[in-house]
């Protein structure tokens, strides 16, 4: 049985190793070479689609392969039109471009299950962006005036300087104030990484160059942001993680996860892993892996964005910790009937992933590597040297480290988050001295 993935890192190779199966990767051309065991390793621009079609009928269909998966965003796409293509099991085509489409989602959503959508609109239908300014909420769905009028959230609508609740500006919720306009993020339809998205104060502010389809606007509300982890078969959906999310700036760069969530209960637990179910039938996820993102006020529960993958910043190593599962074997499995299995040792409390940061210049100095005491240091990794630039915080390219920690419970994890995040690991000059 051979098993084709798309797009993997060491990670992902070291997982696809432990599965019954031949694996087969298919990587960019350059990619570094990974020193993991594979049937066979190729070298193919799957990015490029009439190239990476030759090779799926000139290389891959002679292998005859039971299934094509990717765990990467750029890989999603590609792998599932190989698996059709071929006859293969994976991830059908129309439920990954409904998933990266953010626009699309949005349009499902308001048909399937409207009281998960934001107000929203194309960048290029004005009276709609316009709507979504209104001090009265911009009631609307696509056209801002139909379902789907819940305030929610994005990896732009997150919590401001890793004070959840906190809208930017300082303004709870994140409108400014009775009477004034709505706050409205505008972002990539299919972005990821909090690139290009820009927190708008009036409709003047979207710049022409962005008043087309390929931009996505949402009225942005406060409250806690979130990220899921799920496996669904058959229509079945399992819940293997929910992370909360610490984001900074006004592009809502995420600088931690926290797994468990502290500062949701049993009850909200609960009322999320619905939400993200009602969501993923509407989307017709229902085989494969997905990383849900989430924004929870009061009562009310607002899809940001879905993938067909697991999610990214470290967050599989959070569900290894706090569930002793393998994520990114489970997430490649499915595909094989392998299901997720218990890895051997003792689940620890709570984890976080924690980004570093720090002011735009030039690199001053680099800390070493803390000692705690109330919590462990899992995995540390600062690689900027003394002179190396540092950009605007505008995207998580502009992160200048990770941390991975352990904590015995989930509010010491989240002091030990709060305590990491204070800590000047780098400090920064002015560029031009």
């Amino acid at each position: 049985m051979t098993l084709v993935v798309l797009g993997a890192d060491a990670a992902v190779a070291r997982a696809a190793a432990t599965l019954p199966a031949d694996v087969v990767h298919v990587r960019l051309p350059g990619a570094a070479p990974l020193d993991v065991p594979a049937a066979a390793y190729h070298a193919a621009d799957y990015q490029h689609g009439p190239t990476f079609l030759r090779f799926v009928d000139e290389v891959l269909r002679p292998l005859a392969p039971a299934a094509v998966v990717s765990l990467t965003e750029l890989g999603l796409e590609p792998a599932a039109v190989a698996a059709r293509r071929l006859g293969a099991a994976g991830v059908p085509p129309e439920v990954v471009r409904a998933t990266r489409d953010k626009l699309e989602m949005r349009r499902l959503l308001e048909r399937k299950a409207p009281h998960l959508n934001p107000p929203f609109a194309a960048g290029d239908d004005a009276r709609a962006v316009a709507g979504l300014f209104a001090p009265d909420g911009g009631r609307g769905g696509g056209r801002g005036d139909g379902p789907g009028g819940h305030g929610g959230g994005h990896s732009g609508h997150g919590t401001r300087g890793g004070r959840p609740g906190h809208g930017p500006g300082g303004h709870r919720g994140g409108p400014r104030g009775a009477g004034a306009g709505a706050l409205v993020v505008a972002k990539p339809v299919g972005g990821t990484g909090s690139h290009a998205v820009t927190l708008l104060r009036a409709a003047e502010d979207l710049p022409e160059d962005r008043r087309n389809r390929a931009t996505l606007l949402e009225r942005y509300v406060g409250g806690r942001e979130f990220s899921v982890e799920s496996l669904s078969s058959g229509g079945r959906h399992t819940f293997l993680g929910i992370a909360e999310k610490r984001t900074e700036g006004e592009a809502f760069v995420e600088v931690a996860h926290l797994m468990p969530p502290p500062s949701l209960g049993a009850a909200g637990r609960r009322r999320v892993e619905r939400a993200v179910a009602e969501l993923l039938d509407a989307v017709g996820l229902a085989d494969g892996p997905a990383h849900t993102e989430v924004k929870v006020e009061g009562g009310r529960v607002t899809v940001i964005e879905t993938h067909t993958r697991p999610g990214g910043d470290g967050i599989p190593d959070l569900v290894r910790l706090t569930r002793r599962v393998d994520w990114r074997r489970a997430a490649l499995g499915w595909v094989l009937g392998v299901g997720p299995r218990e890895e051997p040792g003792e689940a620890v409390a709570a984890a976080a992933t924690v980004f570093v940061t720090a002011p735009p210049g030039r690199v001053a100095s680099v800390a070493p590597r803390p000692e705690p005491a109330a919590w462990r240091l899992e995995h540390w990794d600062v690689p900027v040297e003394p002179g190396d630039p540092v950009t605007p915080l505008r995207s998580s390219a502009d992160r200048l480290g990770t941390a991975l920690l352990t904590a015995p419970g989930p509010a010491a994890c989240a002091a030990a988050v709060t305590a990491l995040r204070a800590t000047p690991v780098v400090t920064t000059r002015p560029a031009n001295t």
